[in-house]
């Protein structure tokens, strides 16, 4: 509600106010209010990074972001270029879908503008060997990312995290 949204900015204003050395990242939602009062709050750090959230499974889209495939694509790529130069997109559930796809999504958030896309196993079911695997397939599918920095985020489920996102460096994630 109204509320929590006053706390969640108060809070947002001052982290922003303390960070001076590390840059604040600060998810938003794909409209222009969440775009808006975001920024308003974040902009007092000296370095801010807009992290525009998605969650790209078919599943996820349909029944979280209520979204098909198309519009999901059309509607990040928007939001993206909105926040401009400070944005990070985050493909929340990245591992759930197809790889295709997911070069499709990184395609149009880069031509947007998107300097860093990190991409999320949020399900936190895959071993070292398949995320690696799965980052040399998202390069292999999305050949911009070599212009781009490639952040990665692991689950602990299985209580590999650590050894998941080291082999994703390793498969090139920076």
């Amino acid at each position: 509600g109204i509320e929590s949204s006053k706390v969640d900015s108060l809070r947002i204003k001052s982290i922003a106010s303390l960070v001076k050395n590390s840059t604040l990242a600060v998810p938003v939602k794909m409209d222009d209010d969440s775009i808006q009062a975001v920024w308003n709050a974040a902009k007092g750090a000296k370095h801010v990074r807009l992290q525009v959230e998605a969650a790209v499974s078919p599943s996820c889209m349909e029944y979280i972001q209520r979204k098909k495939a198309d519009t999901l694509i059309a509607d990040a790529a928007e939001a993206v270029a909105k926040c401009a130069q400070l944005t990070e997109f985050v493909a929340i559930d990245a591992t759930r879908t197809d790889v295709a796809y997911l070069a499709r999504v990184i395609d149009a958030v880069v031509a947007a503008g998107a300097k860093t896309v990190t991409v999320c196993d949020a399900a936190g079911s895959m071993l070292p060997e398949e995320f690696a695997q799965f980052i040399a397939d998202l390069y292999q599918a999305a050949p911009q990312l070599k212009d781009i920095d490639l952040g990665i985020s692991c689950c602990n489920n299985l209580n590999m995290a650590d050894a998941c996102a080291v082999a994703g460096v390793m498969a090139g994630a920076s």
